[in-house]
């Protein structure tokens, strides 16, 4: 699974070796080891942690998703970019979500307080489809490289 390698990744990208990342995170050397080789799922706040002491700003978002069913069903999979192609990815998006009459067509659907069977059905799917391809670019943008972070790899 994704989340065996993904801590070792960040760590060895900032320069840490297990053993100080052990004393950084307050664990042992083999609790480092176990999350590592995907023995052992480290808790939220250890993640927390070792986006600070790392530090990989998105190692949580990476932990969140591979961790559970839940994360990967609601936080879109980021691939890390420069901060012009994210604006301009992000800009689009929003362009041609407007260009398509989008708003207008969502206004439409729940005027009367719900989605209609049938053809409002598709219709708000594919938008809310649209929807979460800008909210996967605006977190693109956010993570950008350039954007002050730290610099670490999303995959």
């Amino acid at each position: 699974m994704e989340y065996r390698t993904m801590y070792a990744r960040h760590r060895t990208a900032a320069g840490i070796t297990q053993e100080k990342a052990a004393e950084l995170l307050g664990r042992s050397v083999r609790t480092v080891q176990a999350y590592e080789s995907g023995e052992i799922i480290p808790p939220d706040q250890t993640v927390a942690l070792m986006c600070d002491v790392y530090p990989a700003p998105t190692l949580a978002l990476e932990h969140l998703r591979a961790a559970s069913s839940m994360g990967r069903n609601l936080i879109p999979e980021i691939t890390r970019m420069s901060l012009p192609q994210a604006v301009c990815n992000l800009i689009y998006r929003i362009q041609d979500f407007t260009a398509n009459h989008r708003p207008e067509d969502l206004i439409r659907i729940s005027s009367n307080g719900k989605v209609d069977e049938g053809q409002e059905t598709q219709q708000f799917a594919e938008i809310t489809e649209e929807l979460d391809g800008i909210v996967q670019a605006a977190i693109q943008l956010r993570y950008a490289q350039g954007t002050g972070l730290p610099t670490d790899t999303i995959y």
